[in-house]
Formats: C-alpha cells, sequence, structure tokens
C-alpha cells in the first residue's frame, strides 16, 4: 500500500485518504435517539442541508428496538445467565464509517450503487467478525462529508455482550477491516494512522481522538473562526510588507544616479538571469509535463490492460459456469423425461391393475370367479386382464382375489346354513300351533310333565342343542307349566288383557 505520510509532521496528522469505523454500545434510550438522528425524524439539525434529504439512502431499516432488545435477553437466558437484563443494558453498538477529505472525493465518483454495496460488504463483515446481525444501515448525504451510521445488535450469538470484546486490539483490527473491505471497491482508500504512530510523531493527544459527527458540528465553526483570525493576521502582515516595500524603492530613488545605474544593471543582469533561470524551468516542466502524461497513458494502458485480463478470465469463467449449468439442465430434461416415461408405465401397470381387479369384482358379485375344490386354484370367466399383468403385480392381486373368493364362500355357506337353520325353526314353530291347538281341541294332554299327542309331529320328537331347538323346548316346558297349574293358558289371549306401549 502506498504510504500518504512522507514526513513526520505527515504522520502526526490525520491520513486524509482514509477510511474509519468507529463503533460504541448505546442504551435503549440512547437508541432510540440515533434512530431519530439517522432516519431524519423530529428537529433536523442546523448542519443539515435539508434540501438533500431525499439523497440519504437507507439500506437496512431498523426493525423495532423492543424486539431487538428481547432478543438479546433471549439469547442471554440460552447462555444461563441467571441474573435479569439491567434496564440500563447496551441494546445495539452504534457505530459511523466516515472518510478523510481526499479518500471521499474519490468514493464520491463510485456510483450510488457500488457505494451501497461497500457499506453493506463492511457492515455485514464487522457482524461477522463479533458474530451478531446489522439491525440497520443509513447513507447520509445531507451534510458536509458522505458517511454512513449503522447498528449492531449488543450481544453475539452465543449470548454474550459486544462490550466484552471490543477492547483496543479489536478497534485497531476494525480499522484494519474497514480498509481491506473500502479499499476492493475504492482502490485508493488508504489505512489511517495508528494512533500511536501519530503521538510519537508528535500529534498532541487531544488531536488523535475521534470526535463524533455531532462534537464535528460543534467545533468546526470555532475552528474556521481561528484559521480566519489567522488569514486576517497574514493579511495584515502582507499589507506592512508591501509598505516597506514602497518605502524600500523610495530610498532607493533617492541613492545617486550612479549607483542607480549600477543597480539598474545589476537589476537588468538579474533579470536576464531570472529570464533563462524561468526559461530552463519552463523546459524542465515541461518535460515533466510530458514524462507525467506519458506515465499516466503508460498506467492507463496497464489498467485496461489488466481488465481486459480479468474480463477474459471472467467470460471464461462465465462460459464454463454456463456449460456446467447446460449440461445439469440437459441432465435434468433427461431424468425428468425417463421420469415422466417411467410414470407413464406406472400409470398404465397401475389403470390395467385397476381393471383386472374391477373385472375380478365384478365376476366375484357374479358367482363366476370361485375356488376349484379339486385344485384349490382360481376359476374365472375372462382370466386375460390378469394375465396381463406383470408377475410381481399378478402375484400381489392374487393374494387378496383369493381372500375375497374364500369370504365370499363362506359368506355364502354361512347363509345357507342360516336359511336351512331358519326353515327348520319355522317348521318346528308350526308344530308347536299344532301342538296347542290339539291341546285346546282335547286331541292331546298333559301327563307326568310330558305332552301326549296321538300324532305328535316328528320335527319335535328329537329337538337336537342347537340354540333354536332349546327356544322350543323351553316354549313346550312353559306350556306343560301352565297346564298342570290349570291357569287356562292354553285359552286365546284378548286384547284388554295386555297392556303397555302400542295396546288399546
Amino acid at each position: 500500500m502506498k504510504d500518504f505520510a512522507n514526513s513526520p509532521a505527515d504522520l502526526a496528522r490525520a491520513n486524509p485518504r482514509a477510511a474509519s469505523t468507529h463503533i460504541q454500545t448505546c442504551t435503549l434510550s440512547k437508541a432510540k435517539s440515533q434512530r431519530m438522528h439517522d432516519y431524519r425524524l423530529g428537529r433536523i439539525p442546523a448542519y443539515v442541508d435539508q434540501t438533500k434529504l431525499r439523497d440519504n439512502r437507507v439500506l437496512i431499516r431498523l426493525r423495532p428496538l423492543t424486539q431487538v432488545r428481547a432478543e438479546n435477553a433471549r439469547l442471554r437466558e440460552q447462555a444461563g445467565r441467571q441474573r435479569k437484563m439491567k434496564s440500563n443494558a447496551a441494546v445495539v453498538t452504534i457505530g459511523v464509517i466516515t472518510f478523510g477529505v481526499l479518500a471521499a472525493r474519490d468514493f464520491m465518483k463510485l456510483s450510488p450503487k457500488r457505494q451501497n454495496r461497500a457499506f453493506r460488504k463492511l457492515a455485514r463483515s464487522l457482524a461477522k467478525k463479533f458474530a451478531t446481525k446489522v439491525e440497520s444501515l443509513v447513507v447520509h448525504l445531507d451534510e458536509t462529508t458522505i458517511h454512513a451510521h449503522f447498528m449492531l445488535r449488543a450481544y453475539d450469538h452465543s449470548g454474550h455482550a459486544l462490550s466484552d470484546n471490543i477492547k483496543r486490539d479489536a478497534t485497531v483490527s476494525i480499522q484494519d477491516l474497514t480498509h481491506r473491505v473500502l479499499a476492493r471497491f475504492c482502490p485508493k482508500i488508504e489505512r489511517g494512522h495508528r494512533k500511536l504512530d501519530r503521538l510519537a510523531a508528535g500529534a498532541n493527544y487531544v488531536e488523535t481522538l475521534h470526535r463524533s459527527v455531532r462534537a464535528l458540528h460543534q467545533d468546526l465553526p470555532r475552528e474556521i473562526e481561528e484559521r480566519e483570525a489567522e488569514l486576517t493576521a497574514l493579511e495584515v502582515a502582507k499589507t506592512e510588507l508591501l509598505a516597506s516595500i514602497d518605502q524600500g524603492r523610495k530610498d532607493l530613488d533617492r541613492l545617486s544616479e550612479e549607483q542607480c545605474a549600477k543597480r539598474i544593471a545589476l537589476t537588468s543582469e538579474q533579470a536576464e538571469l531570472d529570464t533563462r533561470v524561468r526559461e530552463i524551468d519552463a523546459r524542465n516542466e515541461d518535460v515533466r509535463t510530458r514524462e507525467d502524461s506519458q506515465q499516466k497513458r503508460e498506467d492507463g494502458l496497464d489498467r485496461r490492460e489488466a481488465s481486459v485480463i480479468k474480463d477474459k478470465a471472467d467470460l471464461a469463467k462465465e462460459r464454463g459456469t454456463q456449460r456446467l449449468v447446460a449440461d445439469q439442465l440437459a441432465k435434468r430434461a433427461e431424468e425428468v423425461e425417463a421420469a415422466r416415461t417411467e410414470a407413464e408405465k406406472i400409470q398404465i401397470t397401475y389403470q390395467a391393475a385397476l381393471a383386472a381387479m374391477e373385472g375380478a369384482l365384478a365376476e366375484i358379485s357374479d358367482g363366476t370367479l370361485r375356488r376349484d375344490p379339486a385344485t384349490g386354484k382360481l376359476v374365472m370367466r375372462d382370466a386375460s386382464l390378469l394375465r396381463a399383468l406383470p408377475e410381481e403385480l399378478r402375484v400381489g392381486l392374487l393374494r387378496p382375489m383369493r381372500g375375497l373368493v374364500d369370504i365370499r364362500s363362506r359368506v355364502d355357506q354361512r347363509s345357507r346354513e342360516l336359511d336351512r337353520r331358519g326353515r327348520d325353526f319355522e317348521e318346528k314353530q308350526a308344530a308347536v300351533g299344532e301342538v296347542i291347538t290339539a291341546l285346546a281341541e282335547g286331541r292331546a294332554e298333559i301327563l307326568s310333565g310330558d305332552i301326549v299327542m296321538r300324532d305328535m309331529p316328528a320335527s319335535l320328537k328329537a329337538l337336537g342343542e342347537t340354540a333354536e331347538d332349546r327356544m322350543i323346548q323351553a316354549i313346550l316346558d312353559l306350556i306343560v307349566r301352565a297346564g298342570e297349574v290349570g291357569v287356562g293358558a292354553l285359552q286365546q289371549a284378548r286384547d284388554y288383557e295386555i297392556d303397555g306401549p302400542g295396546m288399546g
């Protein structure tokens, strides 16, 4: 890096080609005041050119400070802090990015878009350095020199306060980082002179202290008045010197003609010498000008050559990236086409399986799909759809089809059994009615707990152990008990003798 300082006196002063960043922690109330200043809310300071307010740029808008404070408390809690966060604890770390006179002039030559990128890059680099996040970033163009205000969250991702990490070494590294980042966008920006180097070169300690923007606006008028007073004193000295020269000229006029002639001759010789010296100086200056122009042209050619080389490299890289993307897209298209073909095959197979299943269900419903008792195999009317399926899918469908056929077979068998039992029960129920009629007409009687009837129905002679037989036997036993006690249970019931819901 080219060093701007050429002497201890230059080193003692601040570097006008440097950019610097200054930060400090800020409580909630101070953060609110800083927000008013950054976003030009409320009363506008007198040093602000209100005609340029619209030129200010908000690059990162600040979220509510209460949210930032709540996030700080949550990070502290996650870090295992037991004590509650103090009411005056830092909420954000505020900072300002400033430029020297020459650095500001070079930086203003950049486009606004490139300036914004430089400010964003520096703010995010600082946030990354301290493991936190950028909360706000505003560029001010309505004051004397371009500068940017930013805010960082006051706690890092681990829940530790930034104030614990921002020591003297950290402030030095901040200036190094500021130069390293901004020099990428504006190569003429240099590293500022270090405080210890300036003190060693003879600078006053007060001169090395960082002054805030507000302090600068307070001090600049006073400093301007002091410089104007010094300029006035120089004007007075100049007037006195001119008066002394006039007096000397008057004294010279009073000299003798001889002395005047000698002096005139000497003056003429001196004038000729001065003319020759000026001519030589002019020639030397012309040579130096041509040399400087030639050097500038050579520097411009070098920069253009470097730019062309860089552009070619970027173009080659971009073309390589485009080829890689094109290859990836072609590969992706092939994969999509293969997936589409596979999906179509699966859809066709699925539709065939669905048709085969629907045909099987229709044959199960019609009773044409059954299991051969001799071989145990399934027999169906049309097996063409099933045979057209892949073997794995066909085997998978045969399993539930067998289950459905077996279920249908069991259901049919059970239905036939229930129909047979129902017919037997109806037959035995009719036989009970015949017995009751025979008892009422005297063609049957009850002896020793049994019903004696000449033509006892065969269905009542051999009652089994089924539920229907037990029910019929219970009815017969009830008829026997009613006949033995003589309650007239065999008489026909009358409607008025039965009471209950639905009667009457």
